[in-house]
């Protein structure tokens, strides 16, 4: 079931939170933007980074897809790769 909703849901969630956290950042304050933005990309370091060489995905892409989306780009291919 979570990786379901994952697959359905993830980006535009990852979206939201950055469109509320940018809000923020401008109204009140820009750490939790910063903090979102750090985690993926340790993330994309951690994992991303493995996961887009194996797919032959490029370093742009996949860096820029992490940033972006987080786990919710790299998961699904890492299931179905996986398989």
């Amino acid at each position: 079931m979570f990786y379901s909703f994952t697959e359905k849901f993830g980006k535009p969630v990852c979206v939201i939170l950055y469109a509320a956290f940018a809000a923020l950042a401008v109204k009140v304050t820009w750490i939790p933007l910063a903090a979102l933005a750090l985690m993926h990309f340790c993330e994309y370091i951690i994992i991303g980074y493995k996961t887009a060489k194996r797919n032959n995905t490029g370093f742009l892409t996949g860096i820029i897809n992490c940033l972006a989306f987080g786990f919710t780009w790299w998961l699904p291919i890492k299931r179905s790769s996986e398989k």
